[in-house]
């Protein structure tokens, strides 16, 4: 029977069809908030650094110079706080402040300084801070800048000594006494760090009467043990030789009431851990990393460590801690695990400085007396990954993401920050965990099941098969992808196969086994992913500190190599937490990320980034020269 339809008729149908499949229904893109300087302001205090960032930017375009430039400043300044270095450098570059007075210039090089020392060149960051120095009438707030980024670098330097001189004279150029009483407080904890023979070291060549002073009271403190009118007694003789000391002003109050915001030398410090449970294999491989660590750190007077099983019932870890506590612990170390975490909270039993090795959503009466979260959430993962895709440009995604829990968490954290910072999800589809063939996920995600239905309406209507190649839709920018690394082997390739190779694929570290594996990992080529430095990073000092920690580790190369680098980052940030937590702009290089602390005491990981090559992960920022950064500080310079 032949066709009803003339041959030019069925030509013109199935190219209707056809166009139909190239042109899918486009979501409706998302418009970014009203430009406003109170979006920024808002975005940057809630600590929302890449929104802030974004919303300068934007600002910076609808205005002239000298506005312009300063809005650009304060996006690379809220790039450089949310550490993203690469975006920062390129974005630095383009502000122009040649034609502007001299405090432009200046405020350009401390950006460039900060620029320079959380990439490791610390030098170079000094060198640039004494460039900005030269700059003519500089206002006070500029000179105290210059005199913080400048104490950071030489504490990174290891030259404390030399850190608390830069905070000294910056607090001649402060006016704001709650901003006066923070400095002296990173006074002391940089003095509190420091070994005792250090200090009377220093003191013993100390010209500046401030500068003595301050380290003639951290001693005398030390050396009053506990004893509270020990304490007094010692206060008062000092006063008698630094009648006009600042730190009179905030920190001798402070020491007299045993302030609960100040946390010096700590002694003992307890590791939770469920050792005996089901999570013993990762509890046992965190305290490894941790006991390593501190197995090498040559400090005499260093704390002392005690480890305790709170066992497989995570209601008992408040017992636990208690018991941590009568027992003289100082600061506490854990529980690992969420379970353990919320009953901890939930028993309001905190009362001495503490670091969960988990993050949770319970509310603590004990939230402003330096309770820490520090873990591996995957869901800080996942936001990161939507930070790198946006700043890499794009804005429409789609996700593929596994059916079970930690699946739809990654998905879940994804969707809310992508769509947070003004990108739009225009699909997203669960694949089985435990599958092979993801093709019919992935044809849904691309629409390309919509164009096989209208070749199959096509064919029914002109009674013939007809000449047919489906295309995936062409509105999509990017594809997150939430897979381990068996399953992300098999969707990649299948991806290919149905025309996406071009398409950017983003993921998490879960995607890495951690193990070199060129002939598997192929099938990942192409992948973006973020992980620790520690999992990347196979030369220079990681590998120095690898040789040093692990020897014949049973697990090194495995997903359990990451919470052994939990451990030694557990330990290694413990002198640093205060500092830290004062600075936004403040970072600790350490081996599973570089290490900021946001408003509710989280420790923030932000990942290296990598894309699967020829089977190896191979990094994108081609800044990153200087590992030397990544190496923890295991002398006694404290």
């Amino acid at each position: 029977m032949k066709s009803q339809f003339p041959n030019w008729c069925v030509i013109a149908l199935v190219a209707t069809v056809l166009a139909g499949c190239e042109t899918p229904r486009v979501a409706v893109q998302k418009e970014p908030p009203a430009i406003s300087t109170e979006t920024a302001e808002k975005a940057e205090s809630d600590g929302e650094f890449v929104i802030a960032a974004r919303e300068y930017e934007r600002l910076a375009q609808t205005t002239e110079a000298p506005q312009r430039q300063q809005l650009q400043l304060k996006s690379v300044d809220n790039l450089l706080k949310a550490g993203q270095l690469p975006e920062a450098r390129i974005a630095l570059e383009a502000v122009d402040v040649t034609a502007l007075d001299s405090s432009y210039y200046a405020r350009k090089k401390i950006l460039e300084a900060r620029l320079a020392s959380l990439g490791g060149k610390h030098e170079r960051a000094i060198r640039l801070l004494d460039q900005a120095q030269e700059a003519r009438n500089l206002n006070p707030a500029l000179i105290a800048d210059i005199y913080l980024v400048r104490a950071q670098a030489e504490l990174a330097l290891n030259n404390p000594t030399g850190a608390v001189r830069n905070r000294i004279a910056r607090e001649q150029y402060i006016a704001n006494r709650e901003i006066i009483a923070e400095n002296q407080k990173q006074i002391w904890e940089t003095l509190g760090a420091m070994p005792r023979e250090r200090r009377i070291a220093a003191l013993n060549v100390a010209r500046d009467l401030v500068l003595a002073g301050w380290l003639e009271l951290s001693l005398a403190a030390m050396d009053s043990g506990t004893s509270q009118a020990a304490l007094a007694a010692a206060i008062e003789r000092w006063k008698q030789s630094y009648p006009k000391h600042p730190a009179q002003d905030y920190m001798v109050p402070s020491l007299l009431a045993r302030a609960s915001d100040l946390i010096g030398r700590i002694e003992r410090i307890a590791l939770l851990l469920p050792l005996t449970s089901d999570y013993a294999v990762p509890a046992q491989s965190l305290r490894d990393g941790f006991l390593a660590v501190d197995a090498i750190n040559p400090d005499p007077t260093k704390p002392q460590i005690r480890v305790y099983d709170i066992g497989a019932d995570p209601t008992q870890a408040p017992i636990f801690y208690s018991q941590a506590v009568l027992d003289g612990a100082q600061l506490i170390v854990g529980p690992l695990g969420r379970d353990a975490v919320d009953s901890l909270i939930r028993s309001g039993v905190i009362t001495v400085p503490t670091m969960l090795l988990s993050h949770t959503d319970e509310e603590s009466a004990a939230a402003g007396k330096f309770l820490f979260q520090f873990g591996l959430p995957p869901e800080q993962e996942a936001k990161q990954a939507a930070q790198r895709a946006y700043l890499d440009g794009h804005r429409r995604a789609v996700v593929l993401y596994q059916k079970s829990s930690w699946g739809e968490r990654m998905q879940s954290a994804f969707v809310a920050q992508w769509e947070r910072l003004g990108g739009t999800i225009l699909a997203a589809e669960a694949y089985q965990a435990d599958g092979s063939d993801y093709s019919e996920p992935i044809k849904r995600l691309l629409n390309i099941n919509q164009s096989e239905a209208r070749r199959g309406m096509m064919e029914a209507k002109v009674a013939q098969k007809l000449q047919f190649e489906a295309r995936t839709r062409q509105d999509v920018e990017m594809v997150f992808l939430a897979a381990d690394a068996a399953s992300g082997r098999l969707i990649k390739p299948q991806l290919n196969f149905f025309r996406a190779s071009r398409l950017p694929v983003y993921a998490t570290s879960a995607i890495f086994s951690g193990k070199s594996d060129e002939v598997h990992d192929r099938d990942l080529d192409g992948v973006v992913f973020g992980d620790m430095p520690w999992m990347l990073l196979s030369e220079g000092s990681i590998a120095e500190l690898r040789a040093k920690l692990q020897g014949d580790w049973p697990h090194a190369r495995t997903g359990l190599d990451r919470l052994y680098a939990l451990g030694i980052d557990s330990y290694a940030v413990i002198p640093y937490l205060s500092r830290i937590n004062a600075d936004d702009g403040a970072r600790f290089s350490g081996v599973t990320s570089s290490l900021s602390i946001d408003r509710t005491g989280r420790l923030q990981r932000q990942l290296l980034w990598a894309r699967f090559s020829r089977g190896t992960p191979r990094l994108l920022d081609r800044g990153l020269k200087d590992k030397a950064r990544l190496k923890l500080d295991t002398t006694s310079g404290g």
